[in-house]
């Protein structure tokens, strides 16, 4: 907080500076001296009239008439630039006095004053405690239905799906008939299925289709349900329809169409051709270890599943290998054979988070308490080898 206050006291006095020149009357020192160029004027005159009068005491009547007029202006000059210099001062000094103080006022009243000295949340430790302190807050008020979702969304993104369903199912409660809420609820569910649409999922979105036929998430994610039911036609006919309502050319259309192309097996020209019939297309090497902490959390009979999913996009997996906890370490091969969805493999992805999950029920469904690594968001290379580390546990 300090640190705050002596930066923001640091630039107001830089901006002083530059009032400075007022301050000390020199703003217009760059102007022309008004007394001086009357002077100048009263001798021009003065050699004009000795030209033009008639006689000695006609120029000695008009001169001194001149120098009246002179020490009149003289006068009137003087008082209008004291007044001028003293009302200008007295303007500038007013405006820094009132700046800060308003500024100040205007800060304590609109502004977070809580927040100054506050780190942003730029590891995960942060962000959880941010998450933390949310979920604490709405636990004293329930009914903050933005709260519940702004919730159900960040526990989606830092991958607890389990946790981000009961958000969401809060957030139903207050708003049962909200279709943006239950479309994220459908994939939240999705993603705890290991991506699957089957089932509760497709269902959800059906319904929402039938109240909004136009509804963006529930065409998208019907699209990759009969994608996953390798009904091609139909995931065409559901993301046409979301192309549509994008302008052409724009980036969600070419996203869009790119996922078209890739379901119907047409390569597109940022990825390379179809693999070889006796290929697998591209593949990479996963080298899966448990953190020591945990191996006394771990029985040698649990599940192992290894996968690779895209960063962006579906949430199912693109390829998925299961073995067993006493497996471990173990090196398993991810490729295009391995995909779940036609056209969305490997190759066809541009960057893609790499886990894996040690299952204590046997199911790919993630829940408390099982454990789990992740790679970064990363651009998978073709027979690239990459090492995770299963250090985290799901719910802590």
């Amino acid at each position: 907080m300090t640190v705050f206050w002596l930066s923001a006291v640091l630039i107001l006095a830089v901006g002083y500076i530059f009032f400075l020149p007022a301050l000390l009357g020199k703003a217009g020192s760059g102007r022309i001296n008004r007394a001086r160029l009357n002077l100048l004027l009263h001798r021009q005159r003065q050699a004009e009239l000795a030209q033009e009068a008639a006689n000695p005491e006609d120029l000695q009547r008009l001169t001194a008439e001149l120098e009246r007029n002179l020490l009149s202006e003289l006068e009137t000059s003087e008082e209008t630039k004291t007044q001028a210099g003293t009302r200008g001062r007295s303007v500038v000094v007013a405006a820094l006095a009132t700046i800060p103080i308003m500024a100040l006022t205007l800060y304590l009243a609109l502004g977070r004053v809580d927040l100054i000295g506050a780190r942003a949340p730029n590891n995960m430790a942060d962000i959880e405690e941010s998450i933390r302190l949310l979920a604490e807050r709405l636990a004293k008020q329930p009914n903050d239905l933005e709260g519940w979702v702004l919730l159900a969304r960040s526990l989606q993104a830092t991958d607890q799906p389990d946790k981000a369903l009961k958000a969401y199912e809060f957030a139903l409660k207050l708003a049962p008939e909200d279709l943006d809420i239950k479309a994220f609820y459908a994939q939240a569910l999705a993603e705890i299925l290991q991506g699957s649409m089957a089932g509760k999922p497709t269902e959800i979105v059906d319904e929402i289709l039938k109240k909004d036929p136009n509804h963006r998430t529930a065409l998208w994610m019907a699209g990759i349900a009969a994608a996953e039911r390798k009904d091609a036609a139909k995931a065409v006919e559901y993301w046409e329809k979301l192309k549509s309502q994008f302008a052409p050319g724009s980036e969600e259309a070419k996203q869009i169409a790119g996922y078209i192309a890739r379901v119907q097996g047409i390569p597109t020209p940022s990825e390379p051709s179809a693999p070889a019939a006796s290929g697998t297309g591209k593949h990479i090497r996963v080298t899966v270890t448990l953190a020591e902490h945990l191996k006394s959390r771990v029985s040698p009979d649990d599940a192992l599943f290894v996968f690779a999913r895209t960063a962006e996009g579906p949430p199912m997996p693109l390829a998925v290998v299961r073995k067993k906890a006493k497996d471990l370490p173990v090196e398993v091969v991810l490729d295009d054979s391995m995909s779940m969805v036609q056209g969305m493999t490997l190759s066809t992805a541009d960057r893609v988070v790499i886990g894996a999950r040690i299952s204590k029920s046997g199911q790919p469904k993630a829940e408390n308490g099982d454990l789990q690594g992740l790679s970064e968001a990363l651009a998978p290379e073709d027979s690239g080898s990459y090492k995770i580390v299963v250090d985290q546990v799901i719910g802590q």
